[in-house]
């Protein structure tokens, strides 16, 4: 008994469209699961920046009651590159400023102090973040829109992300 096979070599029309159908049945079923771990990938980094920014407010005020410090100081020894300003309660409230900080826990309209203060207590290679909307290569927008609320938006979702920081109280608030 002799065997043939198929010298042609290619496949068939049927074949092509069974295959067709079965990468669009993937498709179908996979693209919700990659939508949501995108989504949640972005969400997670939000939340971990938001951690961060909070973790360094508390070590600012750690360090400004280490120090022995009472009231509002301009340069804080021992925490970053000590230019960090604080308000009378030791919470950041400007930096890179020396002697000209602003230790007023009223920032209204004031987002270029709310970007000070997030490259200054956040490592180098944190987030960027911008005063100017949809700036390329920036992470987040940010601006004061209230009292004493530093509010950074993240930008690279839809989803309304942010971290608002309270100069007043020292609270950090991460909001998906």
């Amino acid at each position: 008994m002799r065997l043939q096979l198929n010298s042609g070599g290619g496949f068939t029309l049927i074949e092509l469209v069974i295959v067709i159908a079965l990468l669009g049945i993937l498709a179908v079923a996979a693209l919700p699961r990659m939508m949501s771990s995108y989504e949640g990938a972005h969400e997670s980094a939000v939340t971990a920046t938001g951690g961060a920014l909070a973790s360094a407010v508390i070590l600012v005020r750690s360090q400004w009651i280490s120090n022995g410090a009472k009231g509002a100081v301009d340069s804080l020894e021992g925490y970053g590159d000590a230019d960090v300003a604080t308000s009378e309660q030791g919470w950041p409230t400007d930096a890179g400023q020396g002697n000209q900080s602003d230790h007023s826990t009223n920032i209204i309209g004031d987002a270029a102090r709310c970007q000070r203060i997030w490259q200054s207590l956040l490592v180098d290679n944190a987030p960027s973040v911008s005063v100017i909307q949809n700036e390329m290569g920036s992470d987040y927008f940010v601006e004061a829109p209230s009292g004493a609320i530093c509010r950074y938006s993240y930008i690279h979702t839809q989803s309304n992300s942010r971290i608002e920081y309270n100069l007043a109280s020292g609270s950090v608030v991460t909001v998906l």
